[in-house]
């Protein structure tokens, strides 16, 4: 996806941005402070595995705000990371406030307002950001909450190194494939962990908690990398890492979910990613499913179905429908 307000006439790019923003999986409003006459911005974003990676540039300095209202007209239930690479920011979510210089980074609950401001003068601000499903993240809400709306700095440790494998995802996205791409999200998902855990270790009382965050990362990890067996099941995972089956379902229960919901969860989004991708339009559905684990298609639609409130088949329908620009109404 690709938006370019240069592609409009100087007094429709704004409005044209605005809309465009709105329109986004994460909507969020926009104000121009001034020099609205001179707005220049653009946004690119694709899908890397099961996150979203954009590069968003923009100039003229501007106020961001994602409101209740927004929430309710679409939130994919997800955390948002932010690196700024250019120009200064400032945010406020969760009650804290932040400032980012280039390099900082900053997490987000797409589930909560937040607000802040971009750019100053006719200097040009740029940004990366990557946005995955909350249950992604081997970290239960209630840990990563003080950590919302924080100035992470980049640094040095680990967030330089999530910040420059970032800058340089955005930059040579194209050079990888598929599967590629898809590991490498993992490893981001990793990195953050890593991240946030160096923030949120304060002493020797976070010694359980640390080992428990380990613990879940490589589980994931193993689950990920699993996804296409059939046979991938609680216990195979337990074995795995020599755990008892209580002891994995326990570590799952601190996030909410079972491990066998996570696997479904994890397995229906790379369904819904192929679905998605016009290269595999003629892969039926069937094949889809039993690439990623299902070997019943009636129930693989139920769940699919249950999760995404469309069938397999309309989803893959619809979205092709809006690619080639074809009527269609929204289901």
């Amino acid at each position: 996806m690709l938006i370019r307000t240069d592609e409009f006439p100087p007094m429709e790019r704004l409005d044209r941005y605005r809309d465009a923003v709105k329109g986004l999986p994460v909507p969020v409003g926009i104000d121009v402070t001034a020099g609205a006459e001179d707005f220049w911005a653009v946004w690119g974003a694709t899908e890397l595995g099961d996150v979203s990676l954009a590069y968003v540039a923009c100039r003229a300095p501007y106020r961001f705000q994602r409101t209740p209202k927004l929430i309710r007209q679409s939130d994919p239930e997800a955390y948002r990371l932010v690196l700024n690479l250019r120009g200064h920011a400032g945010v406020a979510h969760q009650g804290r406030h932040a400032r980012l210089a280039p390099g900082d980074l900053a997490l987000f609950d797409t589930s909560s307002p937040f607000d802040g401001w971009r750019g100053s003068g006719a200097t040009v601000s740029e940004w990366i950001m990557v946005t995955f499903p909350r249950y992604l993240l081997p970290m239960p809400a209630r840990v990563v909450e003080p950590l919302l709306g924080c100035q992470l700095s980049g640094k040095g440790g680990p967030g330089a190194l999530v910040g420059t494998i970032m800058h340089r995802l955005a930059e040579d996205i194209d050079g990888y494939r598929p599967d590629g791409r898809r590991r490498l999200s993992n490893t981001m998902l990793d990195l953050l962990t890593v991240l946030l855990d160096h923030h949120l270790q304060s002493g020797p009382s976070t010694t359980a908690a640390a080992h428990h965050r380990a613990l879940m990362i490589q589980i994931r990890s193993f689950v990920r990398n699993r996804l296409g067996d059939p046979t991938l099941s609680p216990e195979m995972i337990a074995t795995a890492h020599h755990i008892s089956t209580r002891q994995l379902h326990r570590l799952f229960r601190t996030h909410g979910v079972t491990a066998a919901a996570w696997i479904r969860a994890c397995r229906l989004e790379r369904c819904r990613h192929d679905l998605l991708d016009p290269a595999q339009r003629l892969r039926s559905i069937r094949e889809v499913a039993a690439r990623w684990g299902f070997t019943d298609a009636a129930q693989f639609s139920r769940a699919f179905t249950a999760a995404y409130g469309i069938g397999p088949r309309d989803y893959r329908r619809y979205h092709h429908d809006l690619r080639s620009g074809q009527d269609h109404t929204s289901p």
